[in-house]
């Protein structure tokens, strides 16, 4: 499985890079490594909360996808807001790339929290994690802070 989230972060990547505030998240199903769906960040529109993981999070309900049995693949390490949505949704498990200190590093504001934080802090099912999976990829998206 980890072969497959690894290639599904490419697919993460270029939704991130198409977004303004680049930040991609794709689901995945970890029974065939397919990626069932994908969204960008769209905070720009004026929504704080339109993170890439919670449009992902919002389309798969819409679209009736059982979460529980699916794997959320981002480029950066979910913010508090993302994790605990994550987390409330019981999705599979998370994959993420770029961690919260190296966005930080680069001078991008964050509430520095990290997932795994999140986690232990919870009573409800723990979700799966792997981080810092294909950070070649996905580092070089936050070497600059876009503005607006």
């Amino acid at each position: 499985m980890r072969a497959a989230v690894a290639d599904a972060m490419a697919e993460a990547v270029r939704y991130a890079r198409a977004a303004h505030w680049p930040f991609g998240a794709v689901l995945v199903d970890p029974a065939d490594g397919a990626v069932v769906m994908g969204v960008g960040n769209t905070s720009e529109g004026g929504d704080a909360t339109a993170h890439a993981e919670m449009n992902l999070l919002r389309r798969a309900a819409a679209a009736g996808v059982p979460l529980r049995s699916h794997i959320v693949v981002s480029t950066a390490e979910p913010c508090p807001m993302c994790a605990g949505a994550l987390v409330w949704s019981r999705v599979r498990g998370v994959a993420y790339g770029t961690s919260i200190a190296h966005l930080v590093a680069v001078g991008m504001s964050q509430i520095e929290v990290p997932f795994a934080d999140i986690v232990d802090a919870s009573t409800m099912p723990r979700p799966s994690l792997a981080h810092h999976i294909r950070t070649d990829l996905t580092d070089p998206l936050y070497r600059t802070v876009p503005q607006g």
